[in-house]
């Protein structure tokens, strides 16, 4: 049952493993709408009804929906085991081909979200053959600040089916900090991208 659990503070909103998404999509709709919408389109109602947070984390995809907006929303991996326990950014989690540094007798406990701050927008992407109850051939979470001057402060861009694993676009992101957030400035950030993966063929799409 501790798995199950969701605790919301002033910062942060805790949630457990073990939630399935159709109960975590009741709880994020107000706040988390990027979350919510990616969810949305995860699998099918019945999936959603078993499948759980935790366990799109565990097993490491590439593309796995949620984990690039999780990225964008800065969220934090709680793992724990009979000597203790630690929170990483989600950043951090991921190494490799559905490789993380989660130890053998670690359990994913708790994701932590950040409540998000105005004025930043956050937004989430998918990229499939069908609508639904299909695998993303490319998944996108995206977190933009702009300041009084219309100027790029803070700037996350994730990705799913880009490379081996979730990632996130860093030398676009820094191109963009401090810039004028216009149409000039993102179609310059766009050939960025190309420095920061390099696109696996597998089941779902060709590099």
């Amino acid at each position: 049952e501790e798995l199950q659990q969701v605790a919301a503070g002033d910062s942060a909103i805790s949630i457990g493993a073990g939630i399935t998404l159709s109960n975590l999509m009741r709880i994020l709709r107000q706040d988390y709408s990027a979350l919510y919408d990616i969810l949305n389109v995860f699998g099918s109602q019945q999936i959603r009804n078993l499948a759980t947070l935790g366990g799109n984390l565990g097993t490491a995809s590439p593309i796995g929906d949620a984990l690039p907006v999780l990225m964008a929303y800065g969220a934090r991996v709680v793992l724990e085991s009979l000597n203790g326990k630690r929170e990483l950014s989600i950043d951090q989690y991921f190494t490799g081909y559905r490789k993380t540094v989660r130890k053998s007798d670690e359990l994913i406990t708790n994701v932590i979200l950040p409540r998000p701050q105005v004025p930043a927008v956050v937004k989430s992407y998918k990229v499939s053959k069908r609508k639904d109850l299909d695998i993303a051939t490319v998944s996108a979470g995206f977190s933009r600040t702009v300041d009084d001057q219309g100027l790029v402060a803070s700037i996350i861009l994730a990705y799913g089916g880009m490379a081996e694993r979730t990632a996130r676009a860093t030398t676009a992101e820094q191109f963009l900090l401090g810039k004028r957030w216009d149409r000039s400035t993102v179609e310059a950030a766009m050939t960025r991208i190309d420095d920061d993966f390099t696109p696996i063929s597998d089941a779902r799409a060709g590099a």
